[in-house]
């Protein structure tokens, strides 16, 4: 939560706030009201959407017209302010009309969805028997794609590896069986390289259908080919803002899959559910443990928690699946994955203490250092490292790129992504003049159809020629080409930020922690860090930076919560 400023300095800094100055001077915002103001700012800037105040700042006639004055659960006023100061009993916030009415209409959206039941096919018993057999009615699995067919809203969320898309995959397949068109399926995520990840788990699981569910093959391909970012589907316009699917042109489907639902900030949350037609199905996707979105708001993390304490209504449409099949040759990641997330740094530093051999026993390992040099990196980060550098063909650069990242917390600095691509690429630049390149695409491009978030490599042919080769967009498809001067901005993978890697997975995955004092180093980012390794993670750091991570949560402030358990909130 933040801490209101206070001294010269923060009045200082509130005076020439561009955005506290508007306030003043076309509202009448008073002097002794610009800290709060500015603090309000800076919370949005970490990714909040509201500050906690004095139940006396609920005064009229205090912040001049800047702000709306109302009780949570009554009507609001018809005259719209910038600010709006709601308090519910003793609870008093500050927030920014466009973040409560954000947050509102998602939880009306999401309460209204979460009452509503569908028409699942009457042999829907028999149907899953055949989808997931030799399992009980208990089986989380079965239970998570029973309520996708018989209920408008479901979450169905879980650790990496419980098998998430792997439900998808058979409750698509129960919807195209009950009638559904391929064209009548929408399927999203926040960002292109979750799309394309969601699209290639579909593709793969179809291989493991039943044979009663074959007929559905090309019908299953068809859906996940159409994948798509949610801004895409919405038809966002940058240069308005605006996006052409709304509340006045809804699309046309009768189910929405958003995957990776933990990195959709609040504002394209709302987007969403204005745009979905009533009486459509969501099913919604997504670990709550992960780090939050890059923009306001932590959506599914608070819709989990009113799920544990509501008495119905959400918690009849949320399943949560717990048996990460993926670690069942690595059990030091998930070991540390599930200490880390219930708070228990004791153990999780004991597991590291225990796993410094540089071959990750269990795969886990702990690499004491918190600066990292070529001479620091474990042996086998740097053979995974030197397979992309010397691959003979973009294919095999492309294959070495999927086994080893390098992920740290921020981009800047010198344990930041910047930096330590740098020192690799000097690195092998000294050995190899012709050294393969793994780069990341910075943004969406009309031209070329490269998404944001899209790994590459650089690589020289034999004919000397440089050229960008990217995965293809098909599975049993070629790896695509484009000249490098044709590509929009990229920046160089050797390292990426832990935000850049959501959505990703990789065999090795080398993890260096900020500081102790870093506000970076939270709960939720060393979560994320270590459950991107399939088969083995090595965290470097200082042991009291690991213990402070771990004891550290996300601090952002948000009221969606609030609006989905209190029942005067709306």
């Amino acid at each position: 939560m933040t801490h209101l400023p206070t001294g010269n300095g923060a009045a200082s800094e509130a005076e020439t706030n561009p955005h506290v100055e508007w306030l003043a001077r076309c509202y009448g915002l008073p002097a002794a009201k610009r800290d709060m103001v500015l603090a309000l700012l800076e919370e949005e800037a970490g990714g909040g959407t509201a500050i906690a105040c004095e139940p006396s700042c609920h005064a009229p006639g205090e912040w001049g017209d800047a702000v709306v004055c109302a009780k949570a659960g009554a009507e609001l006023p018809r005259l719209i302010r910038p600010l709006l100061l709601v308090s519910a009993g003793e609870s008093c916030f500050l927030q920014s009309w466009i973040n409560y009415k954000a947050e509102q209409e998602v939880a009306c959206g999401i309460l209204s969805r979460a009452q509503k039941k569908a028409l699942a096919p009457p042999e829907i018993d028999s149907l899953l028997e055949e989808l997931f057999p030799g399992t009980g009615d208990g089986d989380l699995q079965k239970k998570a794609a029973r309520k996708a067919l018989q209920r408008k809203l479901t979450f169905i969320t879980g650790g990496p590896g419980t098998g998430k898309t792997y439900v998808l995959s058979r409750v698509l397949a129960l919807l195209l069986r009950s009638g559904i068109l391929a064209h009548e399926i929408y399927l999203a995520a926040p960002t292109g390289k979750a799309a394309e990840r969601m699209k290639k788990s579909i593709g793969d699981s179809i291989l493991h259908l039943p044979d009663s569910f074959l007929q559905f093959s090309e019908s299953l391909k068809k859906v996940a080919n159409a994948s798509g970012t949610l801004h895409r589907l919405l038809k966002y316009r940058p240069d308005t803002g605006k996006c052409s699917f709304n509340a006045e042109n809804p699309w046309v489907c009768k189910a929405l899959v958003v995957d990776e639902c933990s990195m959709v900030d609040i504002l394209l949350w709302r987007a969403t559910m204005k745009t979905l037609p009533t009486d459509a199905s969501l099913i919604l996707l997504g670990d709550p443990d992960q780090l939050e979105s890059v923009g306001k708001g932590k959506a599914l993390s608070e819709c989990v928690k009113a799920a544990r304490k509501s008495d119905g209504q959400l918690g009849d449409v949320w399943v949560h699946l717990t048996e990460a099949r993926r670690f069942s040759s690595c059990p030091g990641i998930l070991a540390l994955a599930n200490a880390v997330v219930e708070n228990r740094a004791n153990e999780a530093c004991d597991l590291l203490k225990k796993s410094t051999d540089q071959n990750a026993p269990e795969g886990l390992a702990w690499v004491q250092t918190e600066s990292l040099s070529w001479l620091h990196m474990p042996k086998t980060i740097a053979e995974k490292l030197d397979m992309i550098a010397r691959a003979t063909s973009p294919e095999l650069a492309i294959y070495a790129i999927g086994k080893v990242c390098i992920l740290t917390a921020q981009k800047e600095y010198g344990t930041g992504a910047k930096s330590l691509a740098q020192t690799i690429h000097e690195h092998f630049a000294r050995a190899l003049p012709h050294a393969n390149q793994p780069i990341i695409i910075n943004s969406n491009d009309i031209e070329t159809g490269l998404k944001n978030g899209t790994v590459g490599v650089i690589h020289t042919g034999a004919d000397s020629k440089r050229l960008a080769w990217f995965p293809a967009t098909n599975p049993g498809e070629k790896p695509i080409s484009f000249p490098v001067a044709q590509l929009p901005d990229y920046s160089s993978a050797w390292a990426l930020t832990i935000h850049r890697s959501q959505g990703s997975e990789y065999d090795n995955v080398l993890v260096l922690l900020p500081k102790k004092e870093s506000p970076l180093a939270t709960r939720e980012l060393i979560y994320t860090a270590i459950t991107r390794a399939r088969k083995k993670v090595f965290v470097a750091g200082r042991m009291e930076s690991i213990r402070s991570a771990i004891e550290t949560p996300s601090t952002r402030t948000t009221l969606l919560e609030k609006q989905l358990i209190t029942k005067d909130w709306l």
